[in-house]
């Protein structure tokens, strides 16, 4: 009896077979389009994320394949993983299975006919990758105005954390979105009414006009101002800077931290 010759098609086929799964869920967070038409608002979603690690889809591969060992599995995927970035290394597209193929893509402009483009790798999913990911249920979607978030705030001079700080001293801001950027951004000691808001008059904001020492999207370490004068204060962040994005917003995104007291 003649064995069955697998021909390359059939080969390609073979590499994924994808099964039917459960429908997921993801909540999406509504942002605003600040490039819309004037006079028209819309919004785009951005999906919150929940990543699986490489141990969490050994994990599943363990349970789908229990005759293989764990190991073999991780050799198999760090081996392929390698292979693809060779293939691409070497100018190739690579087919992913039934998922789709990754390939090489070229990146923003060039300022003359003859000029060469920044090159970057893009994947083009197939429909049934497509398909998979409309069944996804969304379970809640709505609009958060985008803010920033201190988390801490330490006196440099004391190292606590309890929000004293020492007058002349210097202060470390840990949080996101912190990075100061842009027009009207900057950092300010914000004096604070009886019941802790913060005053409402701005020109009794003491703003931070020294260079700031650390000027990170989770950390600032800027100087207390020399002529701040003891009593509590809230500090205020506001910024621009829009990340990785490399633009500037088009509105200012504000962190407000707990009540601090100079001393």
């Amino acid at each position: 009896m003649k064995k069955k010759r697998i021909t390359q098609s059939n080969a390609n086929n073979a590499f994924i077979k994808l099964q039917e799964t459960a429908n997921g869920r993801v909540s999406v967070k509504l942002q605003k389009n600040h490039f819309a038409k004037e006079g028209t608002e819309n919004f785009y979603g951005k999906v919150d994320r929940y990543t699986y690690s490489t141990q969490n889809i050994l994990d599943v591969m363990a349970e789908t394949v229990p005759l293989v060992d764990l190991g073999t599995i991780a050799s198999i995927l760090n081996a392929y993983a390698n292979i693809i970035l060779k293939v691409l290394a070497a100018g190739n597209a690579v087919k992913f299975g039934e998922l789709g193929t990754f390939y090489i893509a070229g990146k923003g402009t060039v300022d003359s006919g003859s000029g060469k483009p920044e090159l970057t790798v893009r994947f083009s999913a197939t429909q049934i990758l497509k398909d998979a990911v409309q069944k996804v249920e969304i379970s809640s979607s709505q609009y958060t105005t985008p803010s920033g978030v201190i988390i801490s705030v330490t006196d440099v001079v004391t190292g606590k954390m309890d929000g004293t700080l020492t007058s002349g001293s210097s202060v470390l801001l840990n949080g996101s979105n912190l990075k100061v950027g842009g027009e009207d951004s900057g950092v300010w000691f914000v004096p604070v009414t009886a019941t802790g808001e913060l005053v409402s008059d701005e020109t009794l904001w003491k703003k931070v006009d020294t260079a700031l020492v650390y000027n990170h999207p989770t950390k600032l370490l800027f100087a207390i101002p020399a002529d701040l004068t003891t009593g509590q204060f809230r500090i205020v962040v506001r910024t621009r800077y829009a990340g990785k994005a490399g633009y500037e917003r088009k509105y200012l995104v504000e962190a407000v931290s707990e009540i601090v007291e100079i001393v």
